[in-house]
């Protein structure tokens, strides 16, 4: 949850410095922004199939590792085993 907590925050951040760019650090919003998308879609790749066996929504499984990467995929069951 903590996790979660904190790349939600990175997310936030990055999008407010894009946002106003005149706050100190906005030069690191978009720069930030294209690392956290570029992460994401591959951990949506690499994790694809561990989301795919988890079972239930495929589409928020994607959402949310794109928008948690592994903080979310640590929370799904691992192929073979039963979704709790």
């Amino acid at each position: 949850m903590i996790l979660k907590a904190l790349v939600g925050a990175s997310w936030l951040l990055a999008i407010l410095w894009v946002a106003v760019p005149t706050l100190p650090g906005a030069r690191l919003g978009v720069p930030l922004l294209a690392i956290l998308a570029g992460v994401h879609a591959l951990e949506c790749l690499v994790f694809l199939p561990r989301l795919r066996a988890a079972g239930g929504s495929l589409g928020n499984h994607l959402l949310q590792t794109f928008l948690f990467g592994f903080a979310h995929v640590r929370t799904t069951p691992a192929p073979g085993q039963a979704a709790s």
